[in-house]
């Protein structure tokens, strides 16, 4: 297994269902009505609406199934979008924002009905979220579906002495992010669609009035063609590249310590912050830890690093449970970074690039809702519904600018972090 924590192994992997029987390359057929490049959940969403639909679709992946960041992320499906409700009022004015918070919280209730079917047992969800915060005061007026925690009440669920508030909702849900996306590409191969992992995509052309998708020696003809590459995307992508940045995050699994943890974080609800780079975190089923931490544009991708990283990081945010972690020799048994794609302005772009080619990427930091959110509003306008995505081409395209917008990024996280220590520091 290579080093490289891109392609280590994780808990998921060691704990995952057997992947679906995909389809070889040269077993495609010449052409398809859509081929999909991505299969992460926005690929594989939009893939299984299209099925129900009637419409032909094959898609390629160039690794395997829910290989990027749907399949070893933190595992945490909760309402809203990676950008602030202010800020998207202020991307798309406030009658499309109200649309576009609908529709994440409509990507919610898909993946919620979705889990509960049967062949899903494996995404094995737990209802609850917790939302804590380092800093300032609670907000005066609370989502009804929320239940507002402090002093002894957030203390019986986080034994943190860094938390001031938090928030409880059963509307969000933790699960197995990887299970899912093996039986979502299960019911889309048993409904008669085609997918093919190891297909990389070298180019796509114009052929006429279609689009010619071409990956090794095999060249796919398609009335449209749909980029859901994410973080993963390369040059063959072409404009897509230029608007979205792979941003890095880090994720680790300690060994089993059901008795430690429940001392030290009794809460059955998955936890995160209101930091843009902070914790997610929660109780795995066998009484382990799984701990996210950050965003990064250049960050190492050396799984011992990432260990050290992710101990570090336990310890600031609860120094008794490093202690007795340390003394119980408990330690990060699986560690490893995923890569996400972001905007600049955290928003994704779905629609149409130019005709005939779509785009339905860039969720990076809140995409178990809000990509199939998307998949459902581009399947209805593939379907001669374009209404559907008006509130998405409100969003404004914005180039990342390569290098240098990775570097202008790193920087824009290192402010954040700064702001946050101090407001927290002022608390």
């Amino acid at each position: 297994m290579s080093p490289n924590a891109l392609t280590a192994t994780t808990w998921y992997d060691q704990t995952g269902i057997a992947p679906p029987q995909t389809m070889a390359l040269a077993d495609l057929a010449p052409a398809y009505d859509t081929v999909i490049v991505g299969g992460g959940l926005a690929g594989l969403s939009l893939l299984w609406h299209l099925a129900e639909a009637g419409v032909s679709a094959a898609l390629l992946d160039a690794g395997r199934i829910a290989g990027g960041a749907s399949g070893r992320n933190g595992g945490f499906c909760s309402a809203g979008w990676a950008a602030g409700e202010d800020q998207v009022i202020r991307l798309v004015g406030k009658g499309k924002a109200a649309v576009l918070e609908d529709a994440a919280s409509g990507g919610v209730r898909w993946m919620r009905e979705r889990m509960g079917r049967k062949g899903y047992e494996g995404a094995d969800p737990k209802v609850g979220i917790l939302t804590v915060s380092l800093s300032g005061r609670p907000p005066a007026v609370m989502d009804a579906a929320s239940r507002l925690l402090t002093g002894a009440a957030l203390k019986a669920e986080t034994t943190s002495p860094r938390y001031r508030y938090g928030f409880h909702s059963d509307g969000g849900v933790q699960f197995h992010p990887l299970n899912f996306m093996r039986a979502l590409a299960g019911d889309a191969l048993g409904a008669g669609q085609a997918i093919v992992e190891g297909a990389k995509i070298d180019r796509i052309d114009r052929q006429g009035s279609r689009l010619a998708v071409t990956s090794g020696r095999k060249t796919i003809q398609a009335d449209r063609v749909v980029l859901a590459t994410g973080g993963y995307g390369g040059p063959e992508t072409g404009g897509l590249s230029r608007l979205l940045l792979p941003i890095r995050t880090y994720i680790g699994v300690t060994d089993p310590m059901p008795d430690i943890l429940s001392e030290h974080i009794p809460t059955r609800a998955g936890v995160d912050d209101t930091r843009r780079a902070g914790n997610y975190y929660r109780r795995l089923p066998d009484g382990r830890l799984l701990w996210g931490l950050g965003i990064t544009a250049f960050g190492t991708l050396e799984v011992e690093a990432v260990r050290r990283m992710v101990a570090k990081d336990i310890g600031n945010i609860y120094p008794g449970l490093a202690r007795d972690m340390h003394k119980a020799a408990v330690g990060i048994d699986t560690a490893w970074a995923g890569n996400m794609g972001y905007a600049h302005h955290f928003m994704p772009y779905v629609g149409e690039i130019e005709p005939g080619l779509f785009t339905i990427a860039g969720f990076g930091g809140h995409g178990m809702n809000t990509a199939p959110a998307a998949a459902i509003a581009l399947s209805k306008a593939l379907l001669g519904e374009p209404a559907a995505l008006e509130p998405f081409s409100a969003i404004p395209r914005q180039a990342t600018f390569g290098p240098i917008g990775a570097v202008a990024a790193e920087a824009s996280y290192r402010w954040r972090q700064m702001n946050d220590r101090l407001a927290e520091a002022l608390s």
